[in-house]
C-alpha cells in the first residue's frame, strides 16, 4: 500500500466528512459518491486504503458489520478468482441494505 492519505481526508465527524445513517439505506449510494469525490481529491487509489477509509466514517456497529464482509479482505494477485477490490466490497455493502440499490429508486409513476 502506498503512503496513507488519512491526513488529506476529513476527520470522522468533521463537517465535510461523508455521513451514512443505517436507518436511511437510500442514502448509501450518496455516501459512496461522496467517498469517490474525496478519494479523487485526496489522491487515494489503493483499494485496501479505500476500504479502510470507507468504514472510517460510519458508526461502530456499522463498521463492524462492513469489516466482516468477505469482500473486505484485501485483493490477492495470487488468487485472481477472489477479486476483493473496493468496488466488489462496495457492492457487497450495498447488498446488505434493501432499498439502497439504485435500481430501487422511485419513479414518477410511483408518486401517482
Amino acid at each position: 500500500m502506498a503512503q496513507p492519505h488519512y491526513n488529506s481526508m476529513p476527520a470522522r465527524g468533521h463537517g465535510t466528512a461523508p455521513l451514512f445513517n443505517p436507518s436511511e439505506p437510500r442514502e448509501l449510494p450518496r455516501y459512496f459518491t461522496e467517498l469517490k469525490f474525496l478519494f479523487a481529491s485526496s489522491g487515494v487509489t489503493d483499494d485496501a486504503e479505500k476500504k479502510a477509509l470507507g468504514i472510517r466514517y460510519v458508526d461502530y456497529n456499522t463498521s463492524e458489520q462492513w469489516l466482516s464482509i468477505l469482500e473486505y479482505q484485501p485483493y490477492d494477485d495470487s488468487q485472481p478468482a477472489l477479486p476483493y477490490s473496493y468496488d466488489n466490497w462496495k457492492r457487497a455493502v450495498i447488498s446488505l441494505y434493501p432499498g439502497a440499490d439504485a435500481a430501487t429508486k422511485y419513479s414518477m409513476a410511483d408518486l401517482d
